[in-house]
């Protein structure tokens, strides 16, 4: 059985589990493409209630989580933290390592934790913060005691809004003729038009959530853009139109 059936078969026993049961259910933790897979899959589902979750509001890797009626959102779970799959992992470094997304992750699959059991990582200069699947949390905080040649110490928590608040992100204005998909991508992340397209062609740009392949798909503000290894943009605002009629609007990036 490949990857993609093997997810999709796990999809379907979460949502019989869920409606079996009554129970919230999920998958682990999913890359971007997978998720877009599961949208996919998930247009024939239509009566089924679903929502992706990731912990953080601007993350990238996300679980599914399959929605009874009594949950009408992933709302419900942030505010019954005890119901929710995901918790945060507040990783304190000593203040002599200087420590990477990389090494705290490679820390904790040395482990012997899964990647798909590890969320989005939040680094800071003084540690980070990791979603994790609830599961695995207090195996983590009883064994991760270095990161590196740093020492560390671990907490779990439901809280993911300090490091929200800690995230990073700059803003740029950009131009463009139109809000065709290329030309958006190619301002945002500073492209040319030609690699954009061919990006675009190539399945590897996704706009919320889902892999696109049409240059010339319209693209609406509010848009999240995400090219695998290149970071995510938000559109922000509308901007307005110049004088030369270009269409100028603020991003986001990460």
């Amino acid at each position: 059985m490949t990857d993609n059936k093997l997810l999709m078969a796990r999809i379907d026993d979460c949502i019989s589990s869920c409606d079996e049961n009554y129970v919230i259910t999920n998958t682990n933790f999913l890359d971007i493409y997978q998720q877009s897979d599961v949208i996919e899959y998930m247009k024939k589902k239509k009566d089924v209630r679903y929502e992706f979750y990731g912990g953080f509001e601007e993350c990238e890797r996300k679980t599914v989580l399959f929605l009874p009626d009594y949950a009408e959102n992933a709302d419900y779970v942030r505010e019954n933290t005890d119901l929710s799959p995901i918790v945060a992992l507040e990783i304190k470094k000593d203040n002599f390592s200087s420590l990477s997304h990389r090494d705290y992750l490679g820390a904790v699959m040395g482990l012997g934790i899964k990647r798909e059991a590890v969320g989005d990582i939040f680094v800071t200069e003084h540690g980070c913060t990791m979603a994790v699947i609830r599961s695995v949390a207090p195996y983590i905080k009883e064994n991760l005691s270095s990161v590196g040649r740093g020492s560390v110490t671990v907490e779990i928590s439901d809280n993911f809004s300090d490091a929200e608040n800690n995230s990073s992100f700059e803003t740029k204005r950009c131009y463009v003729s139109s809000m065709r998909l290329d030309g958006v991508v190619s301002a945002a992340f500073s492209l040319s038009r030609n690699s954009a397209a061919e990006l675009i062609r190539r399945g590897e740009v996704l706009m919320n959530g889902v892999v696109m392949s049409k240059p010339d798909v319209k693209v609406p503000f509010g848009a999240k853009l995400v090219i695998h290894g290149s970071g995510k943009v938000i559109i922000d605002e509308d901007a307005g139109v110049t004088k030369k009629g270009r269409q100028a609007f603020i991003i986001k990036k990460y």
